[in-house]
């Protein structure tokens, strides 16, 4: 529930930031970075749930995450009408992103968040 909460709240405002101030990501209306927010959250979480497990997966999934996000913004953004997202525009925002995804795997493994209960 922590990781979903944050993915809410920072996805869509890392990627609106990013179309207000890196000439290298264009979005033709501000529901499109939200829309592009929605997937990542979504793919983010079913990726957490599935590598997310200790202090030994929190570089494995960080960078599954980063690469994960560079190619959703890079190529899901471009396939709508007026919206542009560069090369270098997919990567910076990925960066941040990744970043702070490895802030949240950090704090999800240190609180036990990531441990699956025995089913």
């Amino acid at each position: 529930m922590t990781s979903l909460l944050v993915k809410i709240v920072t996805l869509p405002i890392v990627l609106i930031l990013a179309m207000y101030f890196l000439e290298s990501v264009n979005y033709g209306s501000i529901w499109q970075p939200i829309m592009v927010a929605i997937v990542l959250t979504a793919i983010g979480i079913v990726m957490e749930y599935m590598l997310l497990k200790d202090e030994g997966s929190l570089w494995k999934s960080t960078i599954l995450d980063f690469i994960t996000s560079f190619i959703i913004i890079w190529g899901f953004s471009n396939i709508f009408a007026g919206a542009e997202v560069t090369f270098v525009g997919a990567l910076l925002t990925s960066l941040v992103i990744g970043i702070s995804e490895y802030l949240l795997h950090k704090h999800l493994i240190s609180t036990r968040k990531a441990v699956k209960s025995p089913a």
